[in-house]
């Protein structure tokens, strides 16, 4: 065997020496087409929902859609400081069977009330559309909940929900997909898609009351030409509100859908036209995910936003993991949205770079592995040998990649040193 020239072999590790050819690429990667785990080394299961920063760190709220739970009742919260690696907080809301009020708690977001000290959920109150009927429980077409915590990681009490607000036009299905949008004076608005399956439907701007516990009043409503839409979330960039939102044509559900946005240099109005947001390769379903939140990464050598897209790979059964983030690009004042299967984020400096050896095609919407469960402790998630392609002999194997190259690294049988082997991949 062969060894590259810069690696050096010692007892108990491997260690690789950096030459002239080699360059450290700043911040941490980002890695889209992949399960995302987090400091357990479990799963991530974060979707529909948003990103804050409170302090100096980083949280991540979403639905934990957890295989078997019909009911989708859990909201889970992660932490970091790099937006890379997460720590698994805690679930800071589970229904409890007895408590009949919340049934989807997708599309959610938390914003912070400095006076009364509080953190202030927005979510969804909205029966699936095919989930069996619940005793008790009537079938309401679409809410607001708020939730309340004392700390961003805290159990999040349920307060209630409440319907369509003063000055708004009737409908049926009044606040469906829904996001909160936090001014930079303080004034907190809900954005939501109404009657969103029918001939009338619209995106509805709702004015929160100055706790941020009720809904106060009707803004505007923003009409929806050539198609339903999901999904919306608003961010103030470039002195103007953008307005995101997903789908083209009808509501995609767990579909990924092209992206489409509108501007408005007030809140109330007026927005411009709905367009679709522009890809690089173009795309048809911005890179088979659906857009969930835009957030500003600012630091102390520049500032990008930062696209978060859900891929509802586990309900659709094509890709591979469950969120997609990418750098937005601007093509003159046109956000742009181009794709990358690795990058790097400086969290911290707000800045960001594309990782040179990342050449992977975007995604197309291929089945997805199954999900593989195990009985066995010592096998973890492996009871399916249907994937399985071969065996090796060896003992704490790693993998290792260099210069274009795949490795493996193992322990010699004696436990007194180690050898590397390259790797070769071909038809199965």
């Amino acid at each position: 065997m062969r060894m590259p020239a810069n690696c050096r072999l010692a007892c108990g590790a491997v260690v690789l020496l950096l030459s002239g050819a080699w360059t450290l690429a700043a911040g941490v990667p980002i890695r889209n087409d992949t399960v995302w785990k987090d400091d357990r080394g479990q799963e991530t299961m974060c979707q529909g929902g948003n990103l804050c920063k409170f302090g100096d760190t980083f949280y991540f709220y979403g639905w934990g859609d957890y295989p078997g739970d019909n009911r989708k009742d859990t909201i889970t919260c992660y932490s970091s400081r790099d937006l890379a690696s997460w720590k698994f907080e805690r679930h800071v809301y589970t229904r409890d069977m007895t408590d009949l009020a919340l049934i989807v708690p997708d599309r959610l977001h938390v914003i912070y009330k400095p006076t009364t000290k509080k953190y202030v959920m927005i979510g969804k109150h909205i029966l699936p559309v095919n989930d069996p009927p619940i005793p008790g429980q009537p079938r309401v077409t679409g809410g607001v909940s708020f939730f309340t915590s004392e700390t961003p990681a805290g159990a999040f009490a349920y307060l209630g929900h409440e319907m369509l607000p003063a000055g708004a036009n009737p409908g049926t299905d009044y606040h469906r997909d829904l996001a909160a949008f936090q001014d930079d004076d303080g004034v907190a608005c809900v954005v939501s898609s109404h009657d969103q399956h029918k001939p009338n439907r619209n995106i509805m701007i709702t004015r929160l009351t100055p706790d941020y516990l009720h809904v106060d009043r009707a803004v505007c409503e923003v009409p929806l030409t050539g198609g339903a839409f999901e999904a919306p979330y608003i961010i103030r960039l470039r002195n103007r509100y953008w307005l995101f939102v997903s789908g083209g044509g009808r509501p995609s559900a767990w579909n990924g859908s092209p992206t489409y946005v509108s501007t408005a240099e007030k809140l109330d109005g007026p927005w411009t036209p709905f367009r679709k947001m522009k890809t690089d390769p173009d795309s048809k379903d911005s890179f088979n995910a659906q857009t969930d939140f835009l957030f500003e990464v600012r630091g102390n050598a520049g500032s990008f936003v930062l696209w978060g897209g859900d891929r509802w790979s586990q309900r659709t059964g094509t890709g591979i993991g469950k969120n997609v983030w990418l750098p937005l690009h601007w093509n003159g004042d046109e956000p742009l949205l181009k794709w990358y299967p690795r990058w790097n984020i400086d969290a911290a400096a707000g800045t960001w770079t594309a990782d040179p050896k990342a050449t992977d095609a975007p995604p197309t919407a291929v089945p997805a592995v199954p999900d593989a469960t195990s009985t066995a402790p010592l096998m973890p998630r492996i009871d399916d040998d249907r994937f399985l392609v071969g065996t090796l002999p060896v003992a704490a194997p790693e993998i290792i990649e260099y210069d274009g190259q795949t490795y493996i690294a193992s322990l010699l049988p004696s436990l007194k040193g180690i050898r590397i082997a390259k790797l070769e991949w071909g038809p199965s």
